[in-house]
């Protein structure tokens, strides 16, 4: 295998090899075309690099934001539920007072008791669920029952309730006033 290790040569530049290129002239042409795209490309990757620093930027400012809230929302537990809303509004003005914005929302959502009384779910949810609140109600239910005066069944003139027995002469009288002007 022999191989051929000619050295190019170089005469009056008429015989010159351009390698693909058919002539000097199509070789500074696609110089110009490559050097072109190149700047292209730099120009592109400058503006990724720029877009990705500005990125960047904002997920430090939007970091510290948010750390501004979770500390206001650490010292104020009442400004908790509008966390959210308040990170939301220092996005659109950073130099917001938080203690303003959230008594702004505290009063937007505001609710009254006969509000919260006159809603379904809250007392669902919150009212006749709590198992406390449920045994008050049983427990005060009851004791209205046993002090109210006993039932009377007309029909079989039975009451439910065992009857007051007197313990002295003059409530015996008073019961039996009572029964003779029943009949």
């Amino acid at each position: 295998m022999e191989e051929n290790l000619e050295q190019p040569q170089v005469t009056d530049g008429s015989n010159e090899k351009f390698g693909k290129f058919k002539d000097a002239e199509s070789l500074l042409k696609a110089y110009t075309n490559l050097e072109a795209e190149f700047t292209k490309k730099s120009q592109k990757l400058k503006s990724l690099e720029s877009e990705k620093q500005n990125y960047i930027d904002q997920l430090s400012k939007q970091k510290e934001l948010d750390q501004k809230v979770d500390d206001f929302v650490t010292k104020f537990e009442i400004a908790k539920p509008f966390s959210s809303a308040l990170k939301e509004s220092l996005v659109i003005n950073p130099e917001l007072n938080l203690g303003e914005e959230v008594i702004k929302h505290l009063s937007n959502n505001y609710k009254s008791a006969q509000d919260y009384a006159g809603d379904e779910e809250f007392l669902n949810n919150y009212i006749y669920s709590n198992p406390a609140i449920k045994e008050k109600i049983v427990k005060e239910y009851l004791n209205k029952l046993t002090q109210n005066s006993p039932i009377k069944v007309e029909s079989g003139k039975i009451s439910l309730t065992p009857p007051k027995l007197p313990t002295n002469f003059k409530e015996a009288r008073e019961i039996a006033k009572s029964i003779i002007k029943q009949k």
